[in-house]
């Protein structure tokens, strides 16, 4: 919430651009009409009322709208004032409420009101174990789709997972290695089990590719993509605990040059650290620190 930048009341932010309500039919009526709109961060649900206008506007010029939703705050009531509107499809961040059996009836409400609705929530273990406890309720709502989704670190959440074997795909977005694993096992059970739904992989490289299709239909120049790190410098020892781990086969290996052994890019990495409160670094060099005292 700190991190996110106050819309004013009765604006909505578009294109990174703020607008008002009434601002809509200029743009429709100069501009190129988007593909779809997402309505993405924080929890519509907390003011779901003002989302009616918008989407009944959006929707009778034909644009295809989905919403992002933790599904606590919703009742047969908004769900139904949200398909009225013209919403076409709603996801679920299951994993947000640990499968909690309320959202889950929720689930099964907005379908009877929006023609699409799904799953979208990152793929961690505590996620896979609720669902495989609630899977046949689950299920049973009538969804449409599980969007698996690879969970990615950023600064608000890099801590908790420090010393987890990681990845950064494409010198982008860095991962848990087992985040896509557990994506893997749902989609080989939804195939054994013959699951009545669909089961997406929402991996980083989908990201990656999504955002290259993305611009090039913007008009954007080849090869151009906004895929980048969601820190500012590169955090070399998050990648230790995969480094270490005897049992990690990599798919090719290559001697490191002279520069890049560890020996010869301490001053480097004493670079990197550029403030000795910052989180990120804390206990970098604990281990190195106590065998010196000794």
């Amino acid at each position: 919430m700190d991190n996110q930048e106050p819309i004013p009341d009765g604006m909505w932010e578009i294109g990174e651009t703020l607008y008002y309500e009434e601002d809509i039919d200029l743009l429709l009526s100069i501009q190129k009409k988007p593909s779809g709109i997402a309505y993405v961060y924080l929890e519509p649900f907390l003011d779901i009322e003002k989302y009616y206008g918008i989407i009944k506007k959006l929707s009778e010029a034909g644009i295809y709208q989905h919403m992002y939703t933790n599904g606590s705050l919703c009742t047969r009531e908004n769900l139904q004032k949200l398909g009225e509107a013209g919403l076409n499809e709603l996801r679920f961040n299951l994993g947000a409420v640990k499968c909690s059996d309320k959202v889950i009836e929720n689930m099964a409400i907005a379908k009877e009101y929006i023609p699409m609705v799904g799953i979208e929530t990152p793929m961690t273990p505590e996620f896979y174990e609720e669902f495989q406890e609630k899977k046949e309720k689950i299920l049973a709502t009538g969804i449409d789709f599980i969007n698996c989704a690879e969970l990615h670190f950023g600064e608000d959440n890099i801590n908790n997972y420090v010393g987890e074997r990681m990845y950064m795909a494409r010198r982008g977005y860095i991962s848990p290695l087992w985040s896509r694993e557990i994506t893997f096992k749902l989609m080989k059970q939804a195939c054994d089990e013959n699951w009545p739904v669909v089961v997406h992989d929402c991996s980083n490289h989908t990201k990656y590719s999504r955002e290259l299709n993305k611009n090039s239909k913007q008009g954007q120049p080849f090869g151009s993509t906004t895929y980048v790190s969601e820190f500012d410098r590169f955090l070399p020892h998050l990648f230790l605990a995969t480094l270490e781990d005897e049992n990690f086969a990599f798919i090719e290996e290559a001697e490191l040059p002279e520069n890049l052994k560890l020996e010869n890019c301490l001053d480097e990495i004493d670079f990197l650290i550029v403030d000795d409160e910052d989180e990120m670094y804390e206990d970098f060099f604990v281990e190195e620190d106590e065998e010196e005292e000794e």
